[in-house]
């Protein structure tokens, strides 16, 4: 018996496709002793597997050209590693534990207050440009809505791929959205994503 026919499997045998991986490309990579540890360590925590965390890892990593600025980037971070370290001083989330709710939204504020320089004297904001901030705001607390925040009704068609991306994140992650029908009925159509691009190019 050759060693080809020895391997054989047998029907329904090997590993399982995860999702869309039947789809997926195999890519060899190295990796670190140690960053091999903090991924197997990651895994176990999540109670996934190596490979699921590195494509997760990967698609965070493509997803920061969507924030096209550093600073804004090293912000959105220092909030994150905030949060992250409350809860692990609490050993609880701030998504359904009121001390650390408090904790965080208390912290969260001040650090914001920190980061971001206070105007000497108040600026006054041209009417388009709070129109395109008040927007970006309302989709996202849209996306977990609470007690008299807006609701989404009908589709919503906007340029923004980003936008779409981290508001189903937010609804399933922070409002707890297990089926599609559940997430925001807002779509980022290519053709005005490509017109945005360009706009953003000549400025």
């Amino acid at each position: 018996m050759s060693r080809k026919q020895a391997r054989r499997r047998a029907p329904g045998g090997g590993r399982k496709p995860l999702g869309d991986e039947d789809r997926l490309e195999l890519f060899p990579f190295r990796l670190s002793k140690g960053m091999r540890k903090k991924l197997e360590d990651l895994a176990d925590r999540r109670g996934t597997d190596m490979s699921t965390q590195l494509r997760a890892a990967l698609t965070s990593w493509d997803r920061r050209g969507e924030v096209r600025s550093l600073h804004t980037e090293a912000l959105a971070t220092a909030v994150a590693v905030l949060a992250d370290r409350i809860e692990e001083a609490t050993g609880k989330r701030w998504l359904d534990d009121p001390l650390t709710s408090q904790l965080v939204r208390e912290r969260v504020e001040q650090l914001v207050a920190h980061l971001i320089p206070t105007p000497t004297e108040p600026a006054s904001v041209p009417a388009e440009i709070k129109e395109a901030a008040d927007l970006v705001l309302t989709l996202l607390k849209a996306a977990v809505p609470r007690p008299g925040s807006p609701r989404l009704v009908g589709t919503v068609i906007i340029d923004d791929r980003g936008l779409t991306t981290i508001m189903n994140d937010l609804a399933r992650d922070v409002g707890g959205s297990k089926r599609s029908d559940e997430f925001p009925n807002v779509r980022a159509l290519p053709a005005l994503i490509a017109r945005r691009d360009r706009q953003r190019r000549k400025k």
